[in-house]
């Protein structure tokens, strides 16, 4: 299989000030804690769900929810800009290139966030059904202090009391724009993005509104003082800027550009948040990954209605449901299923997690073998020189050591990130060199 990623440059992004990379069929990621490595896949996770506005039907989690969790800390603080950069030659009918940038605050898109504003006023200023109601109840109170009106002139009165709250509201969108984080994608040099995602702002401050599962957002006391100002209450101030708040920003906000991708959809897996069973796969695939672990695992016997048969010479066969079995099963299970349901990109960040040095001899002779590699390119970062080991022998054996690379990080003095880049005979060769790198400190 040609990797459908073939070369990655970051700049700016994370902890990396600029990293460039060729990546191969299976790619591995190598260093000690801290290096980058979860910002590595993370930076590939973002760049290939991108192009298809993130929306990929077999993924069954919100593939945003590490960038909204991170928000302005995607940007290298080191640097001191306010701007990152990842890019790519994604193989996809033919070579793409593509960009992905991505700013904190209005500065750096004033070519294109406008459009983007617009779209978070417009939910924003939009009273959900509970503000309408708080913003009924406190001019049904002005009108009973100041006096009665008659109905039509009651009527032009609530309509511009409404027209001044939303006015209100709008000055709290000016006051995001320098906090906000855009994402704009862009593809082969075309100056209009794809799509251009919104994440809202996340200080860690009182006052504040929870927005699960997003974390904190800051409340706005000028904002809450003019609604006071107009004749609200605290409570019911603070009640309808929560309400306006968790109605735009409780998700990330995609925004489809002005052109489409003339990509069609890329099928990735994301990094640690994959809660996969086997009821997940189709009848086919289910017959082959139960057939791949009659096969592997001496104790398994069949798989049916979400419990796991286990035959045991002595006491004969047991039934467990799936949720009961060991994590090192579950593991395999996961590991086996990633490699056989036809996804296109798989991004595991330690794909040792659990796993028993059999199990990873199991997998790791799996991962090179040309029915799967031939249909999945693999992006992992690993800490443990026996999966490296297990991965690099079984290469070596199959003569598949040039379908691997690996890209070795380094946490340098400065705090800043190093690398290096190794062909699979390179990885092979040295292998016992990088054993600081997966058990140092």
């Amino acid at each position: 299989m040609v990797a459908i990623l073939k070369h990655l440059s970051i700049e700016d992004y994370g902890p990396f000030n600029r990293l460039d990379v060729d990546l191969s069929d299976i790619t591995i990621l190598v260093g000690r804690n801290n290096t980058g490595k979860s910002t590595f896949l993370e930076a590939v996770t973002l760049l290939l769900l991108s192009v298809n506005n993130f929306n990929v039907p077999k993924l069954p989690i919100d593939p945003l929810f590490t960038f909204r969790t991170k928000g302005k800390y995607m940007v290298n603080l080191r640097s001191g800009k306010r701007l990152a950069l990842i890019s790519g030659k994604v193989d996809r009918q033919g070579i793409h290139d593509v960009k992905v940038r991505i700013s904190v605050g209005a500065d750096e898109f004033k070519d294109i966030y406008g459009v983007a504003i617009e779209k978070i006023v417009d939910l924003f200023i939009e009273l959900t059904p509970e503000s309408r109601e708080i913003v009924s109840n406190a001019f049904s109170r002005i009108r009973r202090i100041h006096g009665e009106l008659r109905d039509i002139a009651a009527r032009q009165a609530f309509a511009t009391f409404s027209n001044n709250v939303q006015k209100v509201l709008r000055s709290y969108v000016d006051y995001l724009q320098s906090e906000l984080t855009f994402i704009a994608t862009y593809i082969n040099d075309d100056p209009n993005p794809v799509n251009i995602v919104v994440i809202p702002p996340m200080p860690f401050s009182a006052p504040y509104v929870l927005i699960a599962p997003i974390g904190t957002i800051a409340m706005s006391n000028e904002v809450i003082n003019k609604l006071i100002g107009m004749g609200f209450n605290a409570d019911e101030a603070n009640k309808l800027l929560n309400n306006q708040i968790s109605k735009a920003f409780s998700r990330s906000i995609i925004i489809p550009g002005s052109i489409k991708a003339n990509i069609s959809p890329i099928n990735v897996n994301y990094p640690l948040s994959f809660p996969f069973t086997i009821d997940q796969l189709p009848p086919d695939k289910q017959t082959e990954l139960i057939d791949l672990l009659r096969r592997e695992v001496n104790y398994f016997y069949d798989y049916r209605n979400g419990q796991v048969i286990l035959n045991f010479s002595n006491d004969g066969r047991i039934s467990l449901p799936y949720d009961l079995m060991g994590n090192g099963f579950k593991a395999l299970v996961t590991m086996m299923g990633l490699i056989i349901m036809g996804i296109d990109v798989a991004i595991i960040d330690e794909p040792e997690a659990h796993l028993h040095p059999g199990f990873m001899d199991v997998i790791t002779r799996y991962m090179i073998q040309p029915r799967f590699l031939n249909h999945i390119q693999l992006i992992m970062a690993t800490q443990s020189m026996e999966f490296l080991d297990y991965l690099l022998n079984a290469a070596k054996e199959d003569g598949a050591l040039d379908k691997i690379k690996l890209i070795r990080l380094y946490l340098m003095p400065d705090g800043g990130i190093d690398y290096e880049q190794l062909s699979g005979e390179e990885a092979y060769d040295e292998r016992h060199n990088l054993e600081a790198d997966l058990r140092g400190p």
